[in-house]
């Protein structure tokens, strides 16, 4: 039986990284009267909606069998454990928010008030600065302060940082909601900071390769700039946007689903970018579509919300037109909120939608739903 718990350790798709806090892992049952199960054979594409049929194990020491799964096992959580439907991306993600809100929305809430609070130092520190001088009425300017340097350095590298982990730290929450499981703010970070260099890595790699396709891309058009030609102007910028539009989507879906199966899975960033195209394989204009409609939804949202926020701002400024601190309050107070809120939704319904995507395609390509509801039945006979 241990080397058997080895083994399965082993796999990628270890069953220590979907274990709950605290408890042994969901494939070894700590009574006496269950057995490991072996890991389902792989689905065929034809029947991917289908569990495979498997024989329940017998424990050597009793020749029990171990309990199937039932009807409870098969919805342990906030989703059936079966393939999601187009609706399901659009409506469970606020589930997951509603039942792991520490992670779901405290992590990202965490992480963007203190990215906010260095951005919002560094622009006070940059307008207040007496080198620059830029509330002075001379408008006299003779450098900048170190300590502005150093603050706006800080600040970009938080908020890049809070950028990467908000869009991370989600993973954990959603997927033990999955299962019906919450968790700790201190446990999804756990598994976050484990693989936190491959998740910054993963960052970087996303940005180079943006930047040498728009780079590429714009090599036409500046071009066409320089010479003058109105025509190929306006062609070569046809061609970047037939360009990177679907560059964008392709990159923001892959890394998208790297992003938990890094954490989850916890293996590397090219190994993790490998599988995140396996598992989008056949489904991939399913998965465009589902993100396309997801992103527009979300920035209708956050359009909304950065626009009351202005416009609260704005009135609030009104009281006293004439005061520069008022109004520098109200800017950064009240928008600064406005923008919290906006990434803090925008960060856990996207990051839910992508850990929804994952699971699914688990589901389809390899019965996952079978795996995940062994772990609940499992759990629940303890």
């Amino acid at each position: 039986m241990q080397e058997q718990d080895q083994e399965r350790a082993d796999a990628p798709l270890d069953a220590q990284s979907w274990a709950p806090p605290g408890a042994p892992a969901w494939d070894a049952p700590s009574s006496p009267m269950q057995s490991v199960p072996e890991a389902p054979p792989e689905v065929p594409a034809a029947a991917e909606y289908a569990p495979p049929r498997v024989q329940p194990p017998q424990t050597a020491q009793t020749g029990v069998t171990s309990p199937a799964p039932t009807f409870r096992s098969w919805q342990p959580g906030i989703i059936p454990l079966r393939p999601l439907s187009f609706g399901d991306f659009l409506s469970v993600p606020f589930k997951a928010m509603r039942f792991n809100r520490a992670v779901v929305i405290g992590g990202p809430l965490l992480f963007t008030l203190a990215s906010t609070a260095l951005a919002v130092t560094s622009l006070w520190l940059l307008f207040n600065d007496p080198q620059l001088g830029l509330l002075s009425p001379s408008l006299a300017t003779s450098g900048i302060s170190p300590e502005t340097v150093i603050v706006g350095v800080l600040a970009l590298i938080a908020v890049l940082l809070a950028d990467v982990l908000s869009s991370t730290i989600i993973a954990p929450g959603v997927a033990r909601a999955v299962l019906g499981e919450r968790i700790t703010l201190r446990f999804a970070w756990d598994q976050v900071r484990a693989k936190f260099w491959s998740i910054v890595l993963l960052y970087l790699v996303t940005t180079i390769a943006i930047t040498v396709v728009i780079v590429i891309a714009a090599i036409p058009l500046i071009a066409a700039v320089v010479a003058e030609n109105t025509a190929a102007i306006v062609l070569s910028a046809l061609l970047v946007a037939a360009i990177l539009v679907p560059a964008g989507f392709v990159v923001t879906l892959i890394t998208g689903l790297a992003r938990p199966i890094i954490v989850l899975e916890k293996i590397g960033i090219f190994a993790a970018l490998a599988r995140s195209w396996r598992l989008i394989k056949g489904r991939f204009w399913w998965s465009v579509l589902i993100v396309f409609v997801t992103v527009i939804l979300i920035n209708i949202v956050t359009s909304v919300l950065q626009t009351g926020g202005q416009i609260v701002a704005t009135m609030t400024g009104l009281i006293a037109p004439e005061n520069t601190v008022v109004l520098m309050i109200a800017f950064f107070v009240l928008y600064g909120l406005a923008m919290v809120v906006a990434f803090v939704v925008t960060y856990s319904y996207m990051g839910s939608v992508f850990t929804l995507m994952y699971i699914d395609m688990r589901m389809r390509h390899e019965g996952f739903d079978l795996d995940l509801a062994r772990a609940a039945e499992a759990r629940n006979h303890r």
